[in-house]
């Protein structure tokens, strides 16, 4: 787990708010409503469903860019991450094993993350 990583999780971040935060720095910008309102999207909106790692990037990329989000990334974002881990889904992608959200989640949340950086062209 990269070190960024680890810092926010030690500062009580979910997944979904530390895409948006690490985003936000990226972009040189600060917004704790914003990633306060992510924790909305935490272990698939609370309810298993949509991954707030997937969901959480797809706000991000319409953040850094609504035109380029809409036209190509989001759908580009969502086929690579179902292609890399299988569903897009929390409680398929936990498998119910909770052990999972300890050591799949990070890797998948660094991983979606690059994804991004590389859709967004920024350097990494």
């Amino acid at each position: 787990m990269n070190e960024e990583i680890l810092d926010l999780k030690l500062k009580g971040y979910c997944c979904s708010q530390m895409i948006m935060e690490m985003g936000l720095r990226r972009l040189g910008k600060e917004n704790e409503d914003l990633v306060a309102a992510m924790a909305g999207l935490c272990d698939g909106m609370w309810s298993g469903r949509i991954c707030g790692i997937l969901s959480a990037g797809i706000c991000l990329l319409y953040l850094a860019d609504p035109k380029e989000a809409s036209m190509n990334n989001v759908e580009e974002l969502t086929e690579w991450f179902e292609d890399a881990f299988e569903y897009t889904d929390c409680v398929d992608l936990m498998d119910g094993n909770p052990l999972n959200k300890v050591e799949k989640c990070p890797m998948m949340l660094e991983a979606t993350f690059q994804k991004i950086a590389e859709l967004l062209e920024w350097d990494e």
